[in-house]
């Protein structure tokens, strides 16, 4: 089992008043783009490109594009950036706004083009999309609970709706077990329950801390696409549906499951998260819908747990699970079905105004972007990285490599005892002694 060690960091300060809304990777030109604002005081969208690390180790922007977005919705305060997305093979990247604009931005215009063009719109909203990984298809969830597949040229293939008739594809049984109907009242009723049969059945109880949002995560190979929403204000529902709109099933009920799902590229598993009273779990789903498996994430050994959004993103290998929240990333990695949590990166101080995103590199698997969304900028807080106290600037994107790192003991007699250390947590485990406990949770 390998460790991950971080072998470069670089930060761009951000040179506008607008906060960071969404980024990605141009992978071609090797550079990051990113989309800023609108806010309620400022509704313009600006597109940049950061790149070219200075004398200081920062990373220098270059304004693309410029535009003013006023939100169609009178409900919302202000629009906001879904999705950003950049195509390499014409230089382009398309933008999805929660009002319902499609915007193109263009790199190379070619005559009759414009640079900025709105190329189509969904008068109702749009609450969630993705594009799929081989790019040729986008799924769009309106705020009308509808499903739309669109191609590149934002033509539509493919339309949906939810339906409570959903839950009728299932095919999960439910053995009663948890109702006190069916429960043997014996004094060796424990001694005679079936160890198969489950203890207690879940009802899809929403979580406390249930952001209400709609997430979307395609299979890596873009055949199946997973969407988390809630059904009829009462549980959480993943629906997997196939390239071509249909409805291929649903999971079933989990008892605080949250809206963050993130589908192993690999495509055996979809990682979800529940948040139970004492506890917070990393769940995994098969394509079916069925559980399989779960990991501890947080505990409520050390005092409350926290209320923070959770975000789920898996690198393009299936190698490492990032987990965000808060101001933390947490960087996780699996080996015989065990899950190591290898990487805590702290960005500041926990604030409520606060969310943390990651995107991994298409290319490089141990290659990671992250910024805040939200960022109090009257409070001074700092980056601590990889042994170094960094400033943290307003608005920063900052830019991670990784290597898959092997630590061992010495090889040369008469000390050659052949040491293997794994970091988990809070703990070094060797293949000697038992697991030891370390004071601090490891992460650089």
């Amino acid at each position: 089992m390998r460790n991950l060690k971080c072998v470069h960091h670089t930060w761009s300060k951000g040179s506008t008043d607008l906060i960071v809304a969404a980024s990605t990777w141009n992978a071609a030109a090797n550079v990051i783009l990113c989309a800023y604002g609108p806010s309620k005081s400022k509704q313009v969208i600006e597109l940049k490109q950061i790149s070219a690390v200075n004398a200081d180790g920062e990373l220098t922007e270059t304004l693309l594009a410029s535009w003013d977005a006023p939100c169609p919705q009178p409900e919302l305060d202000c629009d906001k950036i879904i999705n950003l997305h950049h195509f390499e093979y014409n230089n382009s990247s398309c933008l999805v706004l929660a009002g319902g604009d499609l915007v193109v931005v263009r790199g190379d215009i070619a005559a009759g083009q414009e640079k900025i063009e709105i190329v189509g719109s969904i008068d109702v909203g749009i609450s969630a999309a993705a594009w799929s990984p081989d790019e040729e298809l986008l799924v769009v969830v309106t705020r009308a609970a509808t499903v739309l597949f669109m191609t590149p040229d934002f033509e539509s293939v493919a339309d949906t709706a939810f339906s409570p008739d959903d839950v009728k594809l299932s095919k999960h049984v439910n053995v009663g077990w948890g109702k006190s109907e069916t429960q043997f009242k014996g004094k060796r009723a424990k001694a005679l329950r079936d160890p198969t049969m489950p203890e207690k059945v879940d009802e899809g109880t929403l979580s406390a801390a249930d952001g209400q949002e709609i997430f979307v995560s395609w299979r890596g190979d873009g055949a199946f696409v997973a969407i988390n929403s809630i059904e009829e204000n009462t549980r959480r529902m993943i629906r997997v549906y196939s390239r071509e709109g249909v409805l291929d099933s649903v999971s079933e009920p989990v008892d605080g499951l949250e809206g963050s799902i993130s589908w192993r590229p690999q495509g055996n598993l979809i990682a979800g998260v529940q948040r139970l009273n004492d506890q917070i779990n990393l769940i995994f789903f098969e394509r079916n819908g069925l559980r399989h498996g779960q990991s501890l994430l947080k505990d409520n050994a050390a005092g409350e747990l926290s209320s923070d959004q959770i975000r789920l993103n898996w690198n393009t290998d299936s190698t490492v699970l990032a987990v965000s929240y808060g101001d933390h990333i947490e960087l996780w990695t699996m080996g015989n079905y065990h899950y190591y949590l290898k990487q805590d990166i702290c960005l500041g101080s926990a604030v409520r105004d606060r969310r943390v995103h990651v995107c991994w590199h298409p290319e490089e698997p141990l290659r990671l972007l992250a910024f805040q969304e939200s960022l109090n900028v009257a409070q001074q807080d700092e980056l601590v990285i990889t042994a170094k106290v960094l400033p943290l600037v307003d608005h920063g994107v900052h830019q991670f490599r990784f290597v898959s790192d092997l630590n061992g003991g010495p090889t040369t007699p008469p000390i050659d005892l052949g040491l293997i250390l794994v970091i988990d947590r809070r703990k070094l485990a060797d293949s000697t002694r038992l697991d030891t406990e370390i004071p601090t949770t490891y992460t650089h």
